[in-house]
């Protein structure tokens, strides 16, 4: 099912999150909590993987939010997968130039 536009959707698996919609100023708490919650599961020490396959706009508030995550995953990586626009920006901002933590998979 296509979220509406404006929404997000979050489907969190443990430090798995599958993402569908936008992240924008009015989405990124629940963003937050729900990678907070990724972040908390598990052993502590393993990869915290975001799915953006679904994602059609990431704006700089969500850009905020992943990188507060990074920063406070210390040697843990913060693992983006399914390509698309977030990547894209990602990439374009040098994002894991700057965080080595931050980890682009095709």
């Amino acid at each position: 099912m296509e979220p509406r536009p404006g929404l997000l959707d979050v489907r969190r698996d443990g430090a798995v999150l599958t993402l569908a919609g936008e992240v924008d100023l009015s989405t990124t708490d629940l963003l937050r909590s729900e990678l907070a919650l990724a972040c908390a599961s598990g052993t502590g020490s393993g990869d915290v993987v975001i799915d953006f396959a679904g994602l059609t706009f990431i704006g700089s508030s969500g850009m905020r939010v992943l990188i507060e995550t990074a920063e406070s995953l210390g040697e843990r990586r913060l693992v983006l997968v399914g390509g698309g626009w977030a990547v894209y920006v990602v990439n374009l901002l040098g994002l894991t130039a700057r965080f080595p933590n931050i980890v682009v998979e095709q």
